[in-house]
């Protein structure tokens, strides 16, 4: 009995044994599944929160919607040709014309059919505003790799570049936040966010003027005169934009040890002499030849206030793309953070006059861009003027009270957001017309050289590489000739188009009866949603 008791008990004092060590390994389990967890939450959380994968997700964004919408509107198609162009033919680079174009028409009989008289202009060559570096990257680029999606990636890759030059630059006087900040403000700017995915120039120009301020502030001389001169071989503005921000900021700099009655050190006057004279001795060659030579391009004519009161509006709503008074909204919410971060003390003196220089050099630009006959109603010129304005507004917004924090970050993230999104948007439709204009360029490209009658010039010089035409800004003229078969017979027949593309089901380019005129005299290739005509040879 006692034996049974006794095994009983020893018996008793196991089972409650296995259940204290059931029960304890119940409770270290669970903690420590937990703890897994609750790492690799936070590895995650430190990993996409981190500024290295912030700024990838921030610089590669163009390069993303680039690939998945492959917009390419405007005159982007015309500059990729350029690169091409060149390659072809180098005399291009030097003032030869353009054969691929007429995008502005042939003369037509009678002339009174194009009241504008555009097709006076000879075939275009090299704008008057730009210089050689960008289309001399596309031809390169082209020459390297024969491939259209590497000239698609040109300017995403350098709007990257831009992105992260501005981080780098603010790094010099803010924290590294605040630096994030302003890559991030920058990078999201529906302006920079536009231009920085299709083929314009800007986003060049702002890589090469960004880095030959960022290596004059840094002190490396050899770095900012190679820079400096490919800055200024950018475009006419950026000759302004680069000696300007220079002189001022060295002539304040200057004046201001002179004032503290420091002493200027030899070093510093010769970094200063050779970023100034080093550029200019590279680009006076094409500033004289292209800009100057013989005084037949001048780069632009007489300002005029009734050109700029007319584009002036529209450059403001195209800032953003809202109306004027969502505009000056913007406008006024960003300059007040851009004044409080001039006004704050995170920028030595120097590096504030550099700053303010090139911002307001920037807005000179753009108001002069604004009264020159002949240029667009697009403010991209002052994109290369939006890396000093993001590091301003960056160092003002961490000043502000925690409730203006709040608002201005709601406005200004929403805003920036919406859009975005609706650009994004749009170029998914230009895309996708883009996109269905391939059968045309590729039953183009089999055939003999010849001019293309169609509203889709540049594309159709860019992917078939054949010579285009068309009537370019004078919607009369096109009525005139498309909506009147006797015009549209004589216009074709005494000049050398061979090609007429019109959509397959839709009378919009052409009257019903030029579509039948086509349809007895031309041979029909189907392209997909298009109709290339192919008109018999004249000669």
């Amino acid at each position: 009995m006692r034996r049974e008791a006794r095994g009983g008990k020893v018996a008793g004092v196991q089972i409650v044994g296995a259940k204290v060590a059931t029960t304890t390994m119940n409770h270290s389990s669970a903690p420590l599944s937990n703890k897994v967890l609750r790492s690799w939450y936070v590895r995650i959380r430190a990993i996409i929160g981190s500024h290295v994968v912030l700024l990838v997700l921030l610089s590669g964004q163009f390069a993303l919607v680039q690939a998945l919408t492959g917009p390419q509107y405007g005159d982007a198609p015309r500059n990729m040709h350029w690169g091409i162009l060149i390659v072809e033919n180098p005399a291009f680079l030097f003032g030869a014309p353009d054969t691929y174009e007429r995008i502005k028409g042939f003369p037509p009989d009678p002339p009174s059919l194009a009241p504008l008289a555009l097709y006076r202009f000879p075939q275009g060559g090299l704008h008057r505003w730009w210089g050689p570096v960008p289309p001399l990257i596309f031809a390169c680029v082209w020459a390297l790799t024969r491939s259209y999606t590497a000239l698609h990636l040109v300017i995403p890759l350098a709007g990257a570049g831009v992105v992260l030059l501005t981080y780098w630059l603010a790094r010099l006087w803010l924290m590294r936040r605040e630096a994030l900040m302003a890559a991030a403000f920058l990078a999201c700017f529906p302006l920079f966010r536009d231009y920085a995915t299709v083929a314009y120039s800007e986003a060049l120009s702002a890589l090469a003027l960004t880095a030959a301020l960022l290596a004059y502030v840094r002190e490396r001389t050899v770095a900012a005169v190679i820079l400096g001169g490919l800055a200024a071989l950018m475009k006419l503005d950026l000759l302004a934009l680069y000696f300007g921000s220079v002189g001022i900021a060295a002539a304040w700099s200057f004046v201001t040890q002179w004032r503290r009655r420091e002493p200027v050190t030899l070093s510093s006057w010769v970094h200063t002499l050779a970023a100034l004279i080093g550029p200019a001795l590279i680009a006076s060659p094409w500033v004289w030849f292209h800009y100057l030579g013989q005084g037949e391009r001048a780069p632009t004519g007489g300002l005029s206030l009734r050109q700029f009161s007319l584009v002036a509006p529209q450059m403001l709503e195209l800032l953003f793309y809202i109306p004027w008074y969502g505009a000056l909204l913007t406008l006024a919410v960003i300059g007040a953070l851009a004044g409080i971060g001039a006004c704050s003390d995170r920028f030595p003196s120097n590096a504030l006059a550099l700053l303010l220089a090139w911002m307001g050099l920037g807005v000179v630009v753009l108001l002069v861009y604004a009264a020159t006959p002949g240029s667009g109603n697009s403010p991209r010129v002052i994109i290369p003027a939006l890396p000093p304005l993001a590091l301003l507004v960056a160092a003002g917004f961490t000043r502000l009270p925690l409730p203006w924090k709040r608002r201005a970050a709601f406005y200004l993230v929403v805003l920036f957001t919406l859009i975005n999104l609706v650009t994004i948007g749009y170029y998914a439709g230009e895309g996708a017309r883009l996109r269905s204009y391939e059968p045309v360029w590729q039953v183009l490209r089999s055939q003999p050289r010849g001019y293309v009658l169609t509203e889709a010039y540049w594309p159709t010089i860019l992917y078939a590489r054949q010579p285009a035409t068309w009537f370019e800004f004078d919607e009369v003229f096109r009525r005139n000739i498309m909506e009147n078969v006797d015009h549209f017979v004589r216009y074709t027949s005494q000049h050398p188009i061979r090609y007429v593309v019109l959509p397959a089901h839709d009378d919009t380019l052409a009257s019903p009866e030029v579509r039948a005129y086509l349809e007895r005299h031309a041979r029909r290739v189907e392209a997909g949603k298009f109709v290339v005509y192919v008109v018999p040879d004249k000669r």
